[in-house]
């Protein structure tokens, strides 16, 4: 059984095309700057799978990028509202009263605040340092492509199934029978043909729709620049990723 590629086109370009209006017709007030088709391997694999399709928009960045944060400040205990210092007094069971052994020198009281005082200090430094850290990292790689802004499966839309069964089986049956048949590598080849094609006309559809320039491209890490060369406008990728410009020669 052969594969019908432009019926597989018009498919995945229609399924496409009607999610994605829908998501952002259900979301007026947001800004979508990104839509993604991604789940589909180079690598060999027993089967050829349909790909998923995932938009994102800026409120939903910045909304998931502050979850995050307050995820990680919980993990570090940041966010309790007990002093961490605070515990009980082994003499608050009897006011007005103190027992012998509960009596501390004087100069022991200074030497247990002075040491106190710097392990607080300590801690607030290494906290200061740990947070600049955090902020160079999010400066330096808030916007590359590897970053959650571009990377399909952090978006807040990053899974919805183009294709149900059988249909998506129909034709991944077809792709996995002709790569057995033709080889891995020259089917893989035309597929993604296939999805660059559908990724093109999504942004030339969609962008009517969207209030910024969607930037529309088939993601898959191993062959990431090249993809987006194909993919995006000279426009695009000047204002998004200008280290993929070629220098004049």
């Amino acid at each position: 059984m052969g594969v019908d590629w432009t019926a597989l086109e018009e498919a995945i370009r229609v399924a496409a095309l009607r999610h994605a209006a829908e998501v952002i017709a259900e979301h007026p007030e947001q800004n979508f700057y990104a839509i993604a088709l991604h789940g589909v391997s180079t690598s060999e694999s027993e089967n050829i799978a349909m790909p998923l399709l995932a938009l994102n928009s800026v409120e939903a960045l910045e909304r998931d990028r502050q979850s995050e944060s307050r995820d990680l400040l919980v993990e570090r205990g940041e966010d309790l509202d007990e002093d961490d210092n605070y515990e009980d007094r082994s003499d608050a069971e009897v006011q007005g009263q103190l027992s012998v052994e509960h009596v501390t020198e004087p100069e022991d009281e200074l030497q247990d605040s002075a040491d106190e005082t710097d392990a607080d200090e300590d801690s607030e430094d290494l906290d200061a340092v740990l947070s600049a850290i955090e902020a160079d990292l999010e400066e330096d790689d808030g916007d590359s492509f590897y970053s959650d802004k571009w990377e399909p499966s952090d978006w807040h839309w990053s899974a919805i199934d183009l294709c149900q069964d059988p249909a998506a089986q129909i034709w991944s049956d077809a792709m996995t029978d002709l790569a057995t048949r033709e080889g891995w590598e020259s089917t893989i080849k035309r597929y993604y043909h296939t999805l660059v094609a559908v990724a093109q006309s999504l942004r030339e559809e969609l962008n009517e729709r969207t209030k910024v320039d969607l930037v529309a491209y088939v993601a898959d890490d191993d062959h990431a620049e090249k993809l987006l060369e194909l993919c995006l406008t000279p426009q695009q990728l000047v204002e998004h990723f200008p280290q993929l410009e070629q220098p004049v020669q």
